[in-house]
């Protein structure tokens, strides 16, 4: 699993009709030895330099994600084996270390300074299954006066290409949607030119 990946995952909204065009989301994953753990970090803006079919004009001028499942190019397919640069916009990043053969984890939990103030805290997982790695996310809200409310992201790889590079399989984020996700090893990520 260690290297730099790209992740491009295709989602409906749970509370969408059947007839609802599923939607698309991508992000960079960098995932690395840290000791006897793993570094996983997120960059959730992608810059290709073809930006073809990705984003649309709304009427007011904004621009958002394309409608449907959209797929990269034969061209951007290239851009993404060579490595994408990415924005340092939104990145995560959290320490796993090693939980039972085949699983790792962040430590920590949902710590607040007073009881009467919200505090949040994601734990990230991975672990080694039969059909391969699962990724998973837990978001968790709340303080000591309150019930704490909880979320969880999880990537479940179903098949993986016989030679490591292509991983695929379902995806679900609690109360919000579901779908599927491929990640594909690209080459390594850096950052984003910082635009004048």
């Amino acid at each position: 699993m260690v290297g730099d990946w790209y992740v491009l995952i295709h989602h409906r909204d749970l509370s969408g009709s059947d007839s609802q065009l599923p939607a698309w989301d991508d992000q960079i994953w960098r995932i690395e030895a840290d000791g006897p753990g793993l570094r996983w970090s997120i960059f959730p803006h992608p810059e290709f330099r073809d930006g073809s079919g990705r984003w649309e004009k709304l009427p007011g001028g904004e621009e958002a994600r394309t409608l449907g499942a959209w797929e990269p190019s034969p061209d951007q397919r290239g851009e993404i084996a060579r490595g994408l640069a990415h924005s340092a916009q939104d990145e995560r990043s959290k320490r796993l270390d090693p939980v039972g053969p085949k699983g790792w984890a962040s430590k920590g939990g949902l710590r607040a300074a007073s009881a009467s103030q919200i505090g949040y805290h994601e734990r990230w997982r991975m672990e080694l299954l039969e059909a391969g790695p699962s990724f998973i996310r837990e978001a968790t809200l709340g303080s000591g006066r309150t019930l704490s409310s909880q979320a969880t992201t999880r990537f479940l790889t179903r098949t993986v290409a016989a030679d490591g590079d292509v991983m695929s399989g379902e995806y679900f984020r609690e109360g919000e949607s579901q779908g599927e996700f491929r990640m594909l090893r690209m080459g390594e990520s850096r950052a984003a030119k910082a635009r004048q």
